[in-house]
């Protein structure tokens, strides 16, 4: 899930009108063509649609027709995001449990990933060390002359015309700090949101909105697990987990009429299903 404008508001979820793999299969079709074009903001769009809709890697899986390729979604966000210069994301989406499971199966992109992991460690540890000290200025009072002769003094300096001191200008009270985003988010709400996007959407079904007394917050709290429901209801072909998924997003729209799902975020299908619920 993509980690840009610092950890921002986070939302998915899966829809009823189209079968799960479908939709999968789509967007990761579509994000390997922009891997070709090196269009890497919408690699990492499409990998993480079909991240959404199908966590599980496989070393092959039939896209369409005849067309059969890894189904690696966690590599080519990794990958994105190396090319994008943000180690920190590459790093997590390749020592995921889901991609160490299975790149190994697939020695060239494997030795794409090692060659390009090993490029961040370095970023990251150079990235660490502290910058070298500046050289202070000399402290005579002359100027430094070339080797071998003698220092020059400096001419004396005017005194500058004595003026009355400026009157100090009413202080001004300091504006407050403005709180972190990780502090006015909910630690509640950020950890259902890392669990979603870490494919644990058992975990994020646990969560319980009622207990966030904010409005936007409990909205945000049904809006993500109306995405893991709805998701966990397609892997288990569940229509009742289908219902528990619209029913949260009705939820969601009686706490927050003007909360939508994020494009960047969550897949077509959940955003159809959202549009489609009343």
């Amino acid at each position: 899930m993509r980690a840009g404008k610092g950890i921002g508001i986070l939302l998915a979820a899966l829809c009823a009108a189209a079968p799960v793999a479908a939709d999968y299969k789509d967007s990761y079709s579509r994000g390997l063509e922009a891997v070709k074009d090196g269009d890497w903001a919408t690699v990492r769009q499409r990998m993480q649609e079909a991240l959404a809709d199908n966590p599980a890697a496989a070393p092959r899986v039939r896209l369409y027709g005849q067309r059969w390729e890894p189904y690696v979604p966690q590599y080519y966000l990794g990958l994105a995001a190396f090319r994008q210069g943000d180690c920190a994301t590459a790093m997590a989406q390749w020592r995921s449990a889901a991609n160490v499971g299975v790149i190994g199966s697939v020695p060239a992109l494997k030795a794409e990933q090692d060659r390009n992991a090993a490029s961040c460690e370095t970023r990251l540890a150079q990235q660490g060390k502290p910058e070298p000290a500046k050289p202070e200025p000399p402290k005579s009072g002359g100027t430094v002359a070339p080797d071998g002769d003698t220092p020059k003094p400096n001419p004396p300096r005017p005194e500058p015309p004595k003026t009355e001191p400026p009157k100090p200008e009413p202080s001004k009270p300091p504006k407050p700090a403005e709180t972190p985003l990780a502090q006015r988010v909910p630690a509640p709400l950020l950890e259902a949101f890392r669990n979603y996007l870490g494919g644990r959407y058992t975990d994020v079904i646990r969560l319980n909105p009622d207990s966030f007394a904010e409005p936007r917050a409990r909205a945000q709290a049904y809006l993500i697990r109306a995405a893991a429901r709805q998701i966990q209801a397609g892997l288990d072909n569940s229509a009742a987990g289908l219902d528990a998924a619209r029913a949260d997003i009705r939820a969601v729209r009686a706490a927050s009429p003007s909360l939508s799902p994020d494009p960047a975020l969550f897949s077509p299908s959940f955003r159809r299903l959202y549009s489609e619920t009343r």
